[in-house]
């Protein structure tokens, strides 16, 4: 089995395939190629993972929080920016139906939206960046959950 957080980036992919705009273009990765036949497209991956313990005794439960960037691609023309607001709500009306993440987790909450230009991808680009909090619980000492 793998390690939870792996499971939860996962259920995120899933979850955002098959959007209106975006279709199968979801890739699990920060570091993935955009082009004309990606656009628009989603990456999503880690950006940090923090964890707290809730209890003292050996094995101790902790609270673990993933936060994971939804990094979302449109190609620069006119309507760009309604473009990417459109895409940006339907990623946030697919994550807010499952808060659980299929059970893997406690609660999923995006944080915050930023969004930049891009000149050095194949075509001018527009990215739209939704970090999402996950938050679990596991044991200390079991990562697969």
């Amino acid at each position: 089995m793998s390690h939870i957080r792996t499971r939860i980036r996962q259920n995120l992919v899933t979850t955002l395939t098959g959007l209106a705009n975006t279709g199968s273009n979801v890739y699990d990765s920060r570091v993935y190629p955009m082009n004309a036949e990606t656009l628009p497209g989603i990456c999503v991956y880690t950006l940090s993972e923090t964890s707290g313990y809730v209890s003292i005794n050996p094995p101790r439960t902790l609270d673990k929080t993933i936060t994971a960037a939804v990094e979302i691609y449109v190609q620069m023309i006119d309507t760009y920016d309604e473009t990417l607001d459109q895409i940006a709500a339907d990623v946030e009306e697919a994550l807010y139906a499952d808060l659980t993440r299929s059970n893997l987790a406690l609660d999923t909450r995006v944080t915050s939206f930023d969004s930049t230009f891009s000149g050095d991808a194949e075509q001018p680009v527009v990215v739209g960046k939704l970090n999402v909090e996950i938050r679990y619980s596991s044991v200390e000492g079991s990562p697969e959950g």
